[in-house]
């Protein structure tokens, strides 16, 4: 059976060169509908149709046109003009198109109507797309139309090589799409190993056909060229179950020769799939586009060629972000340590794929690239999201593949349940997506995933503390003019202006979360209700600790918060340092000291804190000069960890039953720029000026207004909330 998607990129890749077969289509595609159908179409000229319905009074009325034109636009008008001209009597014209054009063409329609009396009836590729099923003659024409244009396309070294940028050409490429589609396709109820080398076997055996066959040292030369690993019984012995798994339902064996092919379903399944990866692809190169061109501006070039090589190096930075991340997390499982892979990554990235290009931009734009993946990574696209999750965590089952071809067993040495407590870094971000529409959702996605996955999620009386206190403080930034504010705007306060909304609501809106009476009561109910976040003391398991370890760490999350402080040039508050170093310290000995170790995995621990505090990952390090016995792992655990360890780690059948499949790609927790006092009045006189108008017309102007302003002034994101949240969240 012919699948959409094939159908619809072959549809998307007629060539102008290819009208005929085009023509051949919609005609066979018209003619149950209109039996008198006749195509005239000719070389010498057709008087501006392809074909007409047979008039036995002899004066035709309804004329078609057929065409593969993307400028569907003046191709109708041209046509149009030329039926006026020579015949006109019609009264109707039927333009068949591949193009996707929908309600995009009720404008010509009116015009048409005005100008030549004409009735314009557009059938586009979705006339095609829902037509073709449940009807056995035009399935068949739509098969053997897609079999001749994008069989040979799909079959080609080119649909693998755009895709897998992080990677080198060749097998490394076709195995990332190949194990792509297997994740995609195979339950989560299906062990990893399996998936991988489900994956890896019709990677090698993709050409494969019963006249075109591959013999078992072959499929096994290649699977073992793809991992270059060194442990080749395992790999033998993984490949060998793969082939006896796809054996018969998917690939054919030939005993007599030892020889394995793809089933002729198994390909044309394949071939579907492959389609379907590369519409999403196309999706993604479009996003990059788009957010190109938006990013840029006035910054930006006409020149086509030159953005599509900017396209190009985002793309691949983008890919090679997740597969480091990818990496970073498989290394985790081996030596216990979490660490951090940040936005600031992805410019190092831009900068190295801007020279391997040799591409001559201006420093203004080579500033902004960066933006443009970080971007598209935080992307609110539910298909182009969907399609990162995918690619992420194939590049991250790779890295695995890479470091044991075992990877259940990997996996199964983390810790199956447990408890996260947060850090308020990370649920400012939770309150803020108030905002937000659902499927806008970041955070609050992660956490209710992980929740509905079984995990439990903490939080002690001094993180509250520091919510209201941050909340206290975006109050009064609401309240006075602005010009009277001094330091950082407050991270509340800043994305709810970003957002659009107005500054005079601003308290109001905190009352969403909080009253006035029993403020701190309120935040824990409300985190309880909607998060069930419990609000839990941890100070008597970090008193536990012995004195060196609980004092050492106190001493450098106070050097922290000091040095943050000189940064910024602000006067530094002995009594508001060590409130926050007290804080800090209790969540990170606290966690060490609830943990309990699950066999002799490194990341068996129970207990974990969960932060998006760059500057806690470094702690364990910086513990090291003040410390006579050797400092214990790290309970720090970043978002980025959390959501791969959803992805892969023992709860990922749970996530998979949970409804919430699409995880974040990455989360982005400065969903706005540094906020300046020019900023602000520009919202608020942007705000002003369209009073008159509804709400929500208000809120994208004043977000557009601000877009515009944020890339005039060249001001980046400041990732972290390090200043924003860690620094002056105390201060009422």
């Amino acid at each position: 059976m012919l699948h959409r998607k094939r159908f619809e990129l072959a549809l998307e890749r007629v060539q102008p060169s290819e009208w005929e077969r085009f023509e051949q289509l919609a005609s066979a595609f018209h003619t149950s509908e209109f039996p008198g159908l006749r195509t005239i179409a000719t070389p010498s000229g057709d008087g501006g149709r392809d074909a007409e319905l047979y008039s036995p009074e002899g004066e035709t009325k309804i004329v078609f046109q057929y065409s593969v034109t993307k400028n569907w636009k003046k191709k109708i008008g041209e046509t149009a003009k030329k039926i006026k001209s020579n015949l006109p009597q019609v009264t109707t014209l039927i333009y068949v198109s591949n193009q996707k054009i929908g309600a995009l063409a009720d404008i010509i329609k009116t015009e048409l109507r005005k100008d030549f009396s004409l009735v314009l009836d557009v059938r586009d590729a979705n006339f095609f797309l829902d037509r073709f099923e449940g009807d056995a003659n035009r399935e068949v024409i739509a098969a053997n139309f897609s079999r001749v244009i994008v069989d040979a396309y799909l079959e080609s070294k080119e649909v693998i090589d755009r895709k897998a940028q992080a990677l080198t050409p060749g097998e490394n490429r076709a195995a990332l799409v190949f194990l792509e589609m297997q994740w995609h396709d195979d339950t989560r109820d299906k062990g990893l190993t399996k998936t991988a080398f489900d994956g890896l076997v019709r990677t090698a055996l993709r050409h494969t056909n019963s006249e075109k066959r591959l013999t078992y040292e072959a499929v096994l030369n290649m699977v073992s060229q793809i991992l270059t690993e060194r442990d080749s019984v395992q790999v033998k012995r993984e490949v060998d179950k793969a082939l006896t798994r796809l054996t018969k339902h998917h690939i054919r064996h030939f005993p007599t020769t030892n020889e394995y092919c793809l089933t002729h379903e198994e390909s044309e399944r394949l071939k579907a799939r492959l389609a379907d990866i590369d519409i999403e692809d196309q999706n993604l190169q479009a996003e990059f586009l788009i957010t190109l061109k938006t990013v840029l501006n006035e910054n930006d070039s006409n020149d086509d060629s030159l953005l599509e090589k900017m396209v190009t190096i985002c793309r691949a930075s983008l890919e090679k972000y997740l597969l480091q991340r990818g990496e970073l997390f498989v290394s985790a499982l081996q030596n216990g340590q979490l660490h951090r892979l940040g936005f600031d990554v992805v410019r190092k990235i831009v900068e190295s794929e801007l020279k391997l290009a040799n591409l001559a931009i201006s420093p203004q734009i080579i500033l902004l690239l960066p933006t443009v993946v970080e971007r598209v990574l935080t992307t609110q696209t539910v298909v182009v999201e969907k399609y990162l999750r995918g690619l992420s965590d194939t590049y991250t089952l790779l890295a695995f593949l890479r470091e044991t071809p075992d990877v259940q067993n990997a996996v199964q040495k983390m810790f199956s349940s447990g408890e996260i407590w947060l850090d308020t870094s990370l649920l400012l971000p939770l309150f803020a997506e108030e905002l937000l529409p659902k499927e806008k959702w970041q955070f609050r996605r992660l956490i209710n995933t992980a929740r509905e996955a079984g995990l439990k999620f903490k939080v002690t009386r001094g993180v509250i503390e520091e919510v209201e206190r941050h909340m206290n403080r975006s109050a009064a930034c609401a309240a006075i003019a602005n010009s009277s504010w001094r330091g950082s705007y407050p991270y509340l306060f800043a994305f709810y202006i970003a957002n659009g909304s107005a500054q005079s609501s601003f308290s109001a809106w905190l009352s969403i979360f909080r009253g006035e009476a029993r403020p701190e009561d309120d935040i824990e109910d409300f985190l309880l209700r909607v998060f069930g976040i419990v609000t839990a003391d941890i100070t008597l398991d970090a008193n536990k600790a012995d004195d060196e370890l609980k004092y050492a760490v106190k001493e450098v999350w106070s050097q922290i918060h000091m040095e943050r402080r000189n940064r910024a040039g602000q006067e530094m508050d002995p009594m508001l340092t060590a409130r926050l170093a007290e804080h800090d310290t209790e969540n990170y000995v606290g966690s060490i000291m609830r943990r309990r170790h699950v066999g002799d995995a490194a990341l068996g621990f129970t207990c974990w804190w969960l932060t998006l505090d760059h500057m806690a990952f470094d702690i364990h390090n910086r513990l090291k000069p003040h410390l006579q016995q050797k400092s214990p792992p790290s309970p720090v655990m970043s978002a980025d960890f959390l959501t791969n360890y959803l992805s892969f780690g023992p709860l990922r059948t749970k996530v998979a039953r949970s409804g919430n499949e699409i995880l974040p790609v990455a989360l982005d927790s400065a969903l706005f720029q540094n906020l300046s006092t020019e900023l602000v009045q520009i919202a608020a006189s942007v705000r002003k000026d369209a009073e008159a108008l509804p709400e929500h017309v208000i809120c994208r102007k004043v977000r557009d207004a601000l877009d515009s302003a944020k890339r005039r002034t060249g001001d980046l994101t400041k990732r972290g909330l390090d200043i924003q949240i860690a620094e002056a969240d105390l201060v009422a």
